[in-house]
């Protein structure tokens, strides 16, 4: 059965960030800019979701106007936490000017990314388990 449960919507100033599941999935909506002053709220958001064991995590990106270097190391992070606490992450990233910096930064090299929300959850329920 799927259900769609909104956790914790939070607004740092640059970025509103809203976290909500959908079955085994844990969604990180992010709008606005990634950027120095909104890292730390993506490494909050992230700490929170993967204390209660949450597996499969997506990084929607889809509502970001842009990235500076700051937010590509949030980023960076995002993906090291991940892997140090047994998280499978995904971005989804549809906007040609965030995918361009991100295959610059061989981001999306390392992070699998996707340009859907249903494209990333679909790839969780195709990977093999863990």
């Amino acid at each position: 059965m799927s259900h769609r449960i909104v956790i914790a919507p939070r607004d740092d100033g640059s970025m509103l960030i809203r976290t909500w599941s959908f079955d085994t999935v844990t969604i990180v909506d992010m709008h606005g800019r990634l950027d120095v002053e909104s890292g730390s709220a993506l490494r909050e958001a992230l700490c929170e979701i993967v204390a209660p064991g949450r597996r499969c995590v997506v990084l929607n990106l889809l509502g970001i106007i842009g990235i500076d270097a700051a937010g590509l190391g949030a980023l960076a992070e995002a993906f090291t936490l991940a892997q140090a606490t047994g998280v499978d992450l995904r971005l989804v990233v549809r906007s040609e000017a965030n995918r361009e910096l991100l295959k610059r930064t061989h981001l999306i090299g390392v992070i699998p990314t996707v340009t859907t929300e249903a494209e990333a959850i679909a790839s969780f329920e195709a990977a093999p388990s863990r």
